[in-house]
């Protein structure tokens, strides 16, 4: 339920224990080898993490039967659990506002690089996104209130092509084209953190892209 990074966003111990105050209040009834998969975590440190939320009087021990307890959240501990799930979701919202301001970063040079004799207020420069995914909605979120509009968005996955994506049809790759040596756009965006290295490839190596392209086509 609670995200957790690999390298950079590391879980600890508060997340951990996040995680086990909230599965309890969906399910006073599971194990621990059950809230240990639900956290993340090993069972013996959710057998840990359970005493020390005993000791503060923040879970009761009911018997089940002689080998099972249900684990139930005393009102401290709900209030506890409130007070955790405001701050991590502080903590990821502005997580969030970091990455889109980061975005608006990697296209200011597209907005700079207008001719010298733009009017004051220009029309937005329309872009294309490639990546109809959670990327891609980052990407949207964040171009709210800046000079690009998003009129195209692509994607290699063709069980995509045709389906809704945020006011836009997912379109294939092929319609970034105009005409051969004309896109369609001002510039692609490739809505991909994991695979943008091989979208570009794919892009400059496209049969009828023009040789502009590897000055519009935008990596994050």
């Amino acid at each position: 339920m609670f995200f957790q990074g690999k390298d950079y966003i590391r879980p600890s111990k508060k997340l951990r224990l996040l995680s086990v105050v909230q599965a309890l209040t969906e399910n006073e009834r599971l194990s621990q080898t059950q809230l240990a998969r639900f956290s993340r975590t090993s069972s013996a440190m959710v057998n840990q993490y359970l005493a020390e939320l005993h000791r503060e009087g923040m879970v009761q021990f009911a018997p089940v039967n002689r080998k099972s307890f249900a684990y139930r959240l005393t009102d401290k501990g709900q209030e506890a659990r409130r007070h955790m799930m405001e701050q991590y979701c502080a903590e990821m919202v502005r997580g969030f506002a970091s990455i889109k301001e980061l975005v608006r970063r990697r296209l200011e040079p597209l907005a700079e690089g207008r001719a010298p004799d733009a009017p004051p207020c220009p029309a937005p420069l329309h872009l294309a996104l490639f990546g109809a995914a959670e990327t891609g909605e980052v990407v949207l979120a964040a171009l709210e209130g800046t000079p690009f509009a998003v009129t195209l968005v692509v994607d290699n996955d063709t069980a995509k092509h045709g389906t809704p994506f945020h006011g836009h049809t997912v379109q294939p790759p092929a319609a970034l084209l105009a005409a051969p040596g004309q896109l369609a756009v001002d510039a692609v965006v490739v809505a991909s953190f994991a695979h943008q290295r091989t979208i570009q490839q794919q892009l400059l190596a496209m049969p009828g892209m023009p040789e502009s392209a590897r000055e519009v086509v935008v990596l994050l």
